[in-house]
């Protein structure tokens, strides 16, 4: 559908509830180089932290991406 509009995916976002803002070895694993990410740290059901990254093009770590709030 983003692509039929003419729109590009830029990246994915995902939760870590009760656990840090920071990618765990299965989100490495499954990641793309190519697109962004955002994790979301949720402690006792209420927002916490969150981190952006982007999975280097070898696949041996990440970089992070500044993330701040548009609101």
């Amino acid at each position: 559908e983003a692509r039929r509009q003419g729109l590009n995916i830029l990246g994915f976002y995902h939760s870590h509830p009760d656990a840090p803002a920071r990618p765990s070895e299965f989100d490495r694993e499954h990641a793309w180089p190519w697109y962004t990410y955002l994790i979301a740290s949720v402690r006792d059901g209420k927002f916490d932290d969150m981190t952006g990254w982007q999975l280097r093009d070898d696949r041996a770590g990440y970089d992070t991406v500044g993330v701040r709030d548009g609101g």
